[in-house]
């Protein structure tokens, strides 16, 4: 899967966070559903952990997946903010997709060599 285009708003050793307009014609929105789509939540999670991959580099690969929440779904157009938090010392990264102030997804990643 492709990446969406982001604009990093903020990084640092622990932190991302990240602007993302959910384009209509993106390829995850493709047959998701005909007439309503949407996006799929397994692209949600692949792109935190890409995105972290990018970012925080962490040791290994997401072994496993905790906390996992899709509270609202995510539509073409929609304009996200997709936070990465990063905790080395337990190699997991916590993600939050929120649009508006409101939640949208969230979850771990658990990451092991």
């Amino acid at each position: 899967m492709s990446l969406p285009n982001a604009q990093l708003i903020e990084h640092s050793d622990t932190l991302v966070h990240l602007s993302i307009t959910a384009d209509a014609d993106l390829i995850q929105f493709a047959g998701h559903f005909p007439g309503t789509p949407i996006l799929p939540g397994v692209a949600q999670v692949d792109w935190a952990i890409r995105f972290a991959m990018q970012y925080f580099s962490p040791t290994g690969s997401c072994q496993r997946l905790d906390a996992l929440k899709f509270n609202d779904r995510v539509l073409p157009g929609d304009r996200l903010e997709l936070t990465l938090e990063w905790s080395p010392d337990k190699n997991t990264l916590r993600f939050a997709y929120t649009a508006d102030g409101r939640a949208k997804s969230s979850g771990r990643a658990v990451f092991q060599a």
